[in-house]
């Protein structure tokens, strides 16, 4: 399997392009993670169309490294917990929709020409997504117990300011607490699920491919 993989390495490396001196290099694979590929047009499409949890007030990743980074934590925990969890066609269908009202239907469109995907091209993406961020919530949401100070702390140090900023009165405390719990809940299921994911990290097998980073300068 090994040595499978690493002609896979060389022959997308390697690739020829139809230009003068036949030397293009059109993709190459970026990391294995427990064997399987990941390749440089992967990891381009997550930071390009930000295939990220959302409800986790994630920050976009500015930089290749870090959307790889990203998508090796995915990966690590899809493979080595084994869940059996579901994804529906709604469910992908939603955060499809959702990531396309962020970067607005043109925009969308050019992205879509530019990787020569069809929208249906981006579910695999999606649907993984949406695998790792149920199985965080499923371990460790029901851990997380809310204190009613910290709601309010977090109502007039977090949320009214973000609110304000974006030119919205923030509403009363009393309508907005439950928004307010869903999002601490998120912040500090993802901060024990940083913990966990290191130590997934440990166990995975991770070898990335430093010289097709490279081809991205």
């Amino acid at each position: 399997m090994r040595r499978i993989v690493s002609l896979i390495v060389a022959s997308l490396i390697f690739c020829l392009g139809s230009g003068p001196g036949h030397s293009q290099v059109v993709d190459c694979v970026v990391a294995e993670v427990n064997g399987k590929a990941m390749t440089l047009t992967d990891i381009r499409i997550l930071k390009e169309f930000a295939v990220l949890p959302d409800s986790w007030g994630a920050t976009l990743p500015e930089t290749l490294r870090q959307a790889l980074d990203e998508a090796i934590d995915r990966r690590v925990v899809i493979d080595l917990v084994r869940e059996d969890i579901e994804v529906s066609a709604d469910e992908t269908d939603d955060v499809l929709a959702r990531l396309k009202r962020r970067v607005g239907a043109g925009p969308w469109q050019a992205m879509l020409a530019r990787f020569g995907l069809p929208e249906e091209g981006l579910r695999p993406y999606v649907e993984d997504l949406i695998r790792y961020v149920k199985t965080i919530d499923l371990r460790f949401g029901p851990k997380v117990e809310i204190d009613p100070q910290a709601s309010e702390r977090f109502y007039e140090e977090v949320y009214a300011p973000s609110q304000r900023e974006s030119g919205r009165e923030p509403k009363p405390f009393s309508e907005a607490q439950a928004e307010i719990e869903v999002w601490i809940r998120s912040l500090k299921s993802r901060e024990l699920a940083a913990v966990w994911v290191r130590s997934l990290r440990g166990q995975a097998d991770i070898r990335i491919h430093e010289s097709c980073l490279e081809q991205a300068k």
